[in-house]
C-alpha cells in the first residue's frame, strides 16, 4: 500500500485519466498494463519526477487520504493525508540510494487447458518490449486451467545513479490463483541495465497469458517508493 515513501505512480481504480480500468486481455502476445486517459486508455510508464520537472497540484497517493485536505496536521507520520511527496527528484537518488517499484493487482483467467498466466516488470520506454529489459516477475508460467480470480504483485529494489548510469538490484513476486500461490523469493534481476539516463528510470509492467480465452486485470497501484 502506497506510504509516507511513496513519490509517485498511481493507485485510484475506475475510468477516468489517470485511474485503473479493468483492463481485458484476449491474446496470448505479452500485453503491458494500461491507464484512464480523456479519451480512453494508452499503455502505462511510471517514472519518479525529474529535477526539471514541474508538478502542480496532485491527487491523493492514499485512497483513505481526504484530497480536499491540504494540511500536513494529523496524527499519521509522514504524509497524513495521503498526499504526495513532492519533495523527491531523481536528485534524491544521487549517489546511489535505493528506491522500490512495486505494482499489485488482480484478474479473472479465461478458463482453457492451456491457460497460464506471468506477470512481469520491465524497465524501459519502448512499447516494444524487446526494446525494453524484464528486471523481475512472477516466474514460471502459472497453471489457470480452470478459469477464474487471481492476485499478483511485483516489487523490486533498485540501485541507480547518475555517474555509472547502471540499474541493479533485486525482485520478488507472488501470484495466486484458486488454492494455491507461486512466490518469487528476493532474486537478483535477470537484466543489469547500463546506459541508464534520469529520464530512462521509466518502468512498465505486462501480463502474458497462455491461451487467448478471455481475461481481465485490475491493478491497484503502481508506485515508486524512496528508501
Amino acid at each position: 500500500m502506497p506510504n509516507s515513501n511513496t513519490v509517485a505512480g498511481i493507485t485510484s481504480q475506475g475510468t477516468l485519466r489517470n485511474q485503473w480500468p479493468v483492463q481485458t486481455v484476449a491474446t496470448i502476445t505479452e500485453t503491458i498494463f494500461t491507464v484512464g486517459t480523456d479519451s480512453g486508455t494508452t499503455q502505462f510508464f511510471l517514472t519518479p519526477p525529474l529535477i526539471s520537472t514541474v508538478v502542480g497540484a496532485q491527487p491523493a497517493f492514499s485512497v483513505a487520504g481526504n484530497p480536499a485536505i491540504t494540511g500536513r496536521s494529523g496524527r499519521e507520520y509522514g504524509l497524513p493525508n495521503g498526499n504526495p511527496n513532492e519533495g523527491f527528484t531523481t536528485a534524491v537518488l544521487d549517489p546511489g540510494r535505493i528506491f522500490y517499484v512495486r505494482f499489485v493487482g488482480t484478474g479473472n483467467a479465461g478458463a482453457n487447458a492451456g491457460q497460464t498466466l506471468v506477470v512481469s516488470l520491465y524497465q524501459g520506454t519502448s512499447t516494444t518490449l524487446g526494446s525494453d529489459k524484464k528486471i523481475g516477475s512472477t516466474g514460471a508460467a502459472y497453471a489457470a486451467v480452470a478459469g477464474g480470480p487471481f492476485n499478483f504483485y511485483v516489487e523490486a529494489a533498485l540501485l541507480w545513479d547518475s555517474t555509472s548510469q547502471i540499474l541493479s538490484g533485486s525482485y520478488e513476486a507472488n501470484i495466486a490463483f484458486g488454492t494455491g500461490a507461486q512466490y518469487t523469493t528476493k532474486t537478483v534481476i535477470p537484466n543489469v541495465v547500463t546506459a541508464v539516463t534520469d529520464a530512462k528510470l521509466s518502468f512498465l509492467g505486462t501480463i502474458a497469458l497462455g491461451n487467448a480465452a478471455s481475461s481481465t486485470i485490475q491493478l491497484s497501484e503502481f508506485v515508486i517508493d524512496q528508501n
